[in-house]
């Protein structure tokens, strides 16, 4: 962590172990309530058991996170990092009493506390992380939290199962280590330097649903941030999901105990905490919300694994390994782009809405999991299959909303390797007109290598070929051929206006046809009005052999490692 000053790397590393040590107790009392009310109730209950500790789990978070995005951003998010620490101890000598009593309603109120205080402790959590480390180096500064988040998790799942099997279900002191575990995050917390409030008047407002909605309204004004924090969001649910499903999925198609089961979400958890750290690594310096929206499609596939391989126990292991390392690469840039990105005296608010969304997704993985188990009586497996196509869909829109950063960073990190595409030079500028005309998409998106910010509009009839992607994907912009209506030339006016105002390079790309001069000669004179001028672009292509490629791809792993290697010396 060179990227750190002495003093921030200190504060830093304590602010990495207290959120270590609390999503460590997190998992630890939660597995531990499902498994002693198993034990009480029987394994006939464990799906509706799972279910309620899952929504009870997740309340907290959608009742709370509003109040403590006000709080983040009115005192020191040092001092409520503390204070909830404190919460924490009290939280888990209830949980101590609940556990030795067996008590159904009192291991969920525990549950439910202990929920509280992570939902108060996360917006200063994430919002500190600007504050301690340079906006460069917040992506790292996040891969190194997820990581640890997930090794806690790892952790967690393991001796929450392991404490269990040697001590033959003594879960009274399973439920003591958890009080220590707490004094322990309360000792690290105390040592994160303090830092200045942001002053805001805010108050916080008992009806949060507004003040969500109102930050999410003040999100949407900032481009891109309000797809990111629902990309976030969908990182929880898929999450929790699988938390949830794995154990009657291990019962049912691997023939598991619930305590096997519970080692089986340890592979996803380690990869989590790996392609954290990757996420890190390859946005170097940026962030990269491409590299969210490429491994969400890989997500998607890997979960349709885990359906057509459930008798498998080795795929099973390896298909929740990489489900984790692509979920890690898949969340990192999500939340790095939502603390940056957010205006300072609203990101604890913004934060505690992004939480808010996210917890939503949490509860909504109970009542999916409750759904497809009791009232459709399907298996476990099935439901991961479920989730791969939801999955797909939603990472399709995702893709549609963030395609001005996703073109890019597709077409020079993925596509460029296969394929290159020589422009006629000079480059345009952002105040020309571009006319290109080819016969393959692929061309098309190659384009977005060369502009750093592009516009397709293409002229197509609607009722032939892709006249879907107008509205779905935010840089392809499908017209009419020939705008015959006030209307229509109005509308393509106005956008053009705004696209200029943004600073955003136009291309009228025509697909797989000869380009029509009257057509040109239409959009030429509607654009003309602005300043405009009309440039035609055309482009060489070239596919390289894979051989090329391979050895593109080992240079740069081989460049990556070097520098490491010397980094440490």
């Amino acid at each position: 962590m060179s990227w750190l000053s002495r003093t921030d790397y200190r504060s830093f590393v304590l602010l990495n172990a207290t959120q270590f040590l609390g999503a460590l107790n997190d998992n630890i009392f939660k597995l531990l309530v499902i498994y002693l009310l198993i034990n009480v109730e029987g394994p006939a209950s464990a799906g509706t058991i799972l279910s309620i500790a899952g929504g009870v789990f997740v309340v907290p978070f959608l009742l709370f996170s509003s109040g403590a995005g006000v709080l983040a951003d009115r005192i020191s998010k040092r001092t409520i990092t503390v204070y909830t620490k404190i919460l924490e101890v009290l939280i888990m000598l209830f949980g101590l009493l609940a556990v030795y009593f067996e008590s159904a309603i009192g291991s969920y109120t525990a549950l439910f506390f202990m929920a509280t205080q992570s939902a108060i402790f996360g917006p200063s959590k994430y919002g500190i992380i600007p504050e301690l480390v340079e906006s460069k180096m917040v992506s790292k500064a996040n891969g190194s939290l997820t990581s640890f988040t997930y090794l806690a998790i790892i952790l967690g799942t393991f001796l929450a199962s392991f404490i269990t099997d040697i001590t033959n279900k003594n879960f009274v002191l399973e439920a003591s280590f958890c009080v220590l575990v707490a004094i322990l995050g309360l000792c690290t917390s105390l040592g994160i330097k303090k830092t200045e409030p942001q002053n805001s008047t805010k108050k916080i407002n008992p009806f949060f649903f507004y003040e969500i909605y109102q930050n999410l309204k003040l999100s949407w004004s900032v481009p891109h941030l309000i797809p990111t924090i629902f990309g976030s969001a969908y990182f929880l649910f898929i999450g929790a999901f699988t938390q949830l499903n794995i154990i009657p999925f291990a019962m049912q198609s691997l023939h598991l105990s619930e305590v096997g089961g519970g080692y089986l979400f340890l592979p996803t958890a380690v990869g989590i905490a790996i392609g954290a750290l990757l996420a890190g690594k390859l946005s170097k310096d940026r962030v990269e919300l491409g590299l969210s929206c490429l491994t969400g499609f890989f997500i998607s596939f890997i979960f349709l694994m885990l359906f057509l391989f459930s008798w498998s126990l080795t795929v099973t292991l390896i298909t929740l390994a990489l489900l984790g390392i692509f979920g890690g690469i898949y969340l990192v840039p999500f939340d790095s782009f939502i603390q940056i990105n957010s205006p300072d005296e609203k990101r604890g608010q913004i934060i505690a809405a992004a939480n808010f969304l996210s917890f939503v997704g949490v509860l909504t993985a109970s009542f999916f999991l409750y759904f497809i188990s009791e009232k459709l009586h399907l298996t476990a497996a099935s439901g991961f299959a479920f989730i791969s196509v939801i999955t797909f869909v939603v990472n399709i829109i995702t893709v549609g909303r963030l395609s001005a950063l996703f073109f890019p960073f597709f077409s020079q990190k993925i596509l460029k390797p296969f394929r290159t595409l020589t422009l006629s030079s000079p480059l345009p500028s952002s105040d020309q007109l571009v006319v290109f005309h080819s016969r393959s998409w692929l061309d098309a998106i190659l384009l977005f290598a060369h502009f750093p910010k592009l516009t397709l509009i293409v002229p197509t009839h609607p009722f032939q070929q892709f006249p879907w992607v107008d509205g779905l994907v935010d840089s392809i912009w499908v017209v009419p051929p020939l705008p015959e209506s006030r209307t229509s030339l109005q509308k393509i006016f106005e956008k053009a206006k705004k696209l200029q105002e943004e600073k955003a390079s136009i291309c009228l790309f025509f697909h797989g046809e000869k380009v029509n001069e009257e057509i040109v000669e239409t959009y030429r004179s509607i654009f003309s009005r602005l300043g405009y001028q009309l440039i035609f672009v055309h482009g060489k292509k070239e596919k390289i052999p894979m051989r090329f490629v391979f050895r593109y791809y080992l240079k740069k792993i081989t460049m990556t490692f070097s520098k490491d290697i010397r980094k440490h010396r």
